[in-house]
């Protein structure tokens, strides 16, 4: 090993809380980080002291993760400060811990004869949304007929989720609840029927050898419940188990986590409850503020400076935060020892056109330069449209962060399942798909036909396929040639002698499905077809990248991408606009957070089924999020109020966010209503009431602060030179004039992106055996990402043509296929 962290090193590295947590390496520790604290930074180092110093394999260090990037990072930075290779195959979220936990058993003869004999095998598919409700729809329309309708699918859905993601606690003993439990409990008929889609739902997915997100955890749990050897290795080998983001836990999580650590409880775990906003998916707030119980006597740790916000925006989201009710242990003084910086901006608004007006303005004053650093926020979805408009009207780019990610398009979810097909051929779903797409007249009724047939238990959707195709009726000759594809498929990949991207390019060819694309559409078929070359691309890095890649890593590694997994290119120049849950984890210089409006953020869901202590844990985890939103911004925090909104197919009016009354007077700067006489398409003899002057919160703000507000006061000099009464609207710039045609809008401008090529540019010949190769076992060559390396084999002809080569940067050993690699020969 190369280098090693000590003790010295974390102590010159890290500040002395950062410290104390990664020097303390035995014993259950809870590491309370505040936002911005640097807790990636302190179990970075806590990880490299413990391989470093104390010797621990990296096999023997469960370290989870809330995203799969996180993981990648992670990882890199450790291998980084010990400047060596150092692979952690159990790092990684709690659902791609669990799939290589369930591939590791299911291939167990003893782990089948416990499970009953017919469970799972190892090559089980992972069904996505879509194909969840696919079925569920399937199921319901079985029984409901015309009557089922998306939005029964989506509660039927959402109570099956939670099914799977709440445990039940009998006699203190864990109790999953699979669908005899969910029966057993129901007590009405509401309850009843849900379980009874439940247990169907449940046994169409094994019939399918599937399973799905909610499956990964909640099987691994049973599976290990009920296989007590398996557990017990599992606890022998986790000698070191760390787990970031404690506050988005579980109860499902929790009770893996609590079979996973062994007798010494060398646990580290890292959060923060005022930070916990997913309770709507079934995050137990409970389980961070009780685990200094649960594994007591515990170390905890305060990380409590904020590294990443001025002064002022720590102080006002903190003084937000603390109306919350907090345990005393989980109490926290974050602060900033970063500038004062400017106050937290509280703008108020005539209403949502306005604001989205006003907003998009400030952004273009702030100059293009900023635009990657700036970010928009909103509490919900359906606020995006008018703020999108605004940047539109001024010429402004924007993305849109949560929307359609590249692997959920139609066009590479249909390719995808072709491939799933190849690795399942129980995988229903994908069958379902892709049997007539594109067109092959396959009519609905054949299907049923199929389907029939398979829930008489006569054999696979795959098996009855084949049956029908081989069979006499009218419709085997449409069958046969879908059946024979797929199965020159699957001899391609029994042969061994096909690598992943050209088998999805031989599968692109076979179907015509470019031609399909641009038949259904030829204005969009361009953009299509460059994201399935992009496609291509990407399992052409995966092959390379993963020496031993098989098709079914490859599925996998795509089905377990997150929507927090996306990425925000700060090279495309554009405004960022989320909402506030998709925000966690990221920064901005400057952000905006539109709408905060009692009733909008705030946004509570009144119901006469929650008792009183339900709606404050409500109305507590909003609070918690406004937190999230204030706490990403670096230097600069707009708040926003609109006296009325669009809201619910009405135009509605509100009072402002009981948050920003919270907000500490001293950091705070307040911009009376802006926008009257009518702006925004409202007559100005309206009947909705007006604020003339400043609330009674902001004025108390403003006398505190020493600050005047009239109406003819200005924003100040960050603001772009904007006047509280009227304003102008600002020309665009000539920079930004003379370079729009660059710019990528969206509606109401639509400009196509150039199509770029699926894969580098580079040498396209491709040598057979009966030419003379330049690539031979011995040559040198040098890739344009791993570097100089050494050829060691070379095999297969034609697109299959591909190399072996050990590269010299980590001495790992990579398949090349030559139809893509632009390898120079360098001796």
């Amino acid at each position: 090993m190369a280098s090693v962290v000590d003790a010295s090193v974390l102590d010159r590295e890290l500040n002395p809380e950062q410290a104390a947590a990664a020097k303390k390496i035995d014993g259950p520790m809870l590491i309370l980080a505040g936002a911005g604290s640097g807790k990636t930074r302190a179990i970075t180092y806590k990880i490299a002291h413990l391989v470093s110093q104390y010797q621990v394999e990296p096999k023997n260090i469960l370290a989870v993760t809330f995203t799969n990037k996180a993981a990648r990072e992670m990882t890199a930075r450790i291998q980084k400060l010990l400047d060596c290779n150092m692979h952690f195959p159990w790092m990684g979220t709690f659902h791609s811990v669990c799939l290589r936990l369930l591939k590791k058993s299911l291939v167990l003869e003893s782990v089948t004869r416990a499970m009953g004999g017919s469970w799972y095998d190892a090559n089980f598919s992972i069904y996505d949304d879509d194909d969840q409700k696919r079925l569920l729809k399937q199921i319901l329309k079985e029984e409901l007929g015309d009557d089922c309708d998306a939005a029964e699918i989506k509660r039927v859905h959402g109570a099956i989720s939670r099914y799977k993601n709440t445990v039940l606690y009998e006699h203190g003993s864990a109790v999953l609840q699979t669908p005899e439990v969910a029966m057993g409990r129901a007590e009405f008929a509401d309850d009843e029927r849900r379980a009874r889609y439940y247990a169907e739902y449940q046994k169409r997915l094994r019939e399918s050898n599937a399973m799905d997100f909610d499956d990964l955890l909640f099987n691994t749990v049973l599976l290990l419940q009920k296989v007590p050897s398996i557990t017990n290795q599992l606890k022998q080998l986790f000698t070191y188990v760390v787990v970031d983001e404690y506050q988005d836990t579980n109860d499902v999580q929790y009770e893996l986590l609590k079979l996973l650590i062994n007798e010494d409880k060398n646990v580290t775990v890292v959060g923060d409850d005022d930070q916990s906003i997913y309770g709507w998916r079934g995050a137990n707030i409970k389980i961070i503020r009780n685990f200094h119980r649960d594994f007591a006597p515990v170390t905890i740790v305060k990380l409590e400076r904020n590294y990443r916000s001025t002064s002022n925006i720590v102080k006002g989201a903190g003084s937000v935060i603390a109306h919350n009710v907090r345990p005393l242990e989980m109490e926290k003084k974050v602060f900033s020892k970063e500038e004062a910086g400017d106050p937290i901006r509280v703008r108020h608004m005539e209403d949502d056109r306005t604001e989205a007006q006003q907003i998009a303005e400030f952004v273009l004053a702030a100059g293009a330069d900023n635009y990657s650093k700036t970010a928009i926020f909103y509490r919900t979805n359906a606020q995006s449209r008018v703020l999108e408009k605004a940047l539109n009207d001024l010429r402004i780019p924007s993305v849109i962060f949560g929307g359609t990610r590249f692997w959920d398009r139609k066009e590479i979810k249909d390719i995808l399942a072709y491939l799933r097909l190849l690795a399942n051929e129980k995988d229903d779903a994908a069958h379902l798909r892709v049997i007539n797409t594109p067109s092959r007249a396959i009519g609905k009724t054949t299907v049923e036909t199929v389907l029939a047939r398979v829930r008489n238990g006569e054999g696979t959707f795959w098996q009855m396929l084949v049956a029908e195709a081989n069979g006499t009726g009218r419709t085997a000759p449409k069958l046969k040639g879908f059946t024979d594809l797929v199965q020159s498929w699957k001899d391609l990949i029994a042969a061994g002698e096909t690598p992943l991207p050209i088998l999805a390019e031989r599968i692109i060819a076979d179907t015509g499905y470019k031609e399909f694309l641009r038949k259904e559409d030829e204005l969009t078929a361009d953009e299509r077809i460059a994201n399935i070359d992009e496609m291509v691309n990407a399992i052409r890095e995966f092959d390379e990248e993963h020496p031993d890649a098989t098709l079914d890593s490859f599925i996998q590694d795509i089905s377990l991408l997150t929507d927090a997994d996306k990425k925000v290119d700060d090279s495309k120049g554009a405004v960022t606009l989320m909402t506030i849950h998709m925000a966690k984890g990221l920064e901005f210089n400057t952000v905006h957070i539109a709408g905060c409006d009692e009733g909008i953020f705030p946004l509570i869901r009144e119901s006469s089924m929650l008792t009183p202590s339900e709606s404050r844990e409500q109305l507590e985890e909003e609070r918690r999020l406004f937190y999230v939103g204030c706490t990403r911004a670096e230097k600069k925090l707009y708040l926003y109020h609109t006296e009325r909104r669009f809201f619910q197919g009405t135009i509605r009016p509100f009072a402002p966010s009981r948050f920003l009354k919270e907000l500490d007077p001293s950091v705070v700067e307040f911009t009376p209503c802006i926008g009257g006489g009518g702006l925004g398409g409202f007559p100005s003899g309206n009947s909705f009431p007006r604020y003339n002057k400043a609330p009674d919160f902001v004025r108390k703000a403003n006398a505190s602060a020493g600050r005047s507000f009239s109406g003819g006061s200005s924003f100040g000099s960050s603001s772009g030179g904007f006047s509280h009464g009227t304003y102008s609207k600002p020309s665009i710039p000539a920079s930004i004039r003379k370079n729009d045609q660059r710019i990528v809008y969206r509606n109401p401008i639509k400009v196509a992106p150039p199509v770029k090529p699926a894969v580098p540019s580079g040498p396209r010949v491709v040598y057979d055996e009966y030419s003379e190769n330049p690539y031979h076992p011995g040559a040198r060559v040098r890739h344009s990402k791993y570097g100089i390396g050494t050829i060691v084999k070379c095999y297969g002809t034609g697109d299959n043509a591909r190399v072996d080569v050990r590269f010299g940067n980590d001495n790992t050993v990579r398949t090349i296929i030559l139809k893509y690699a632009a390898l120079q020969i360098v001796g």
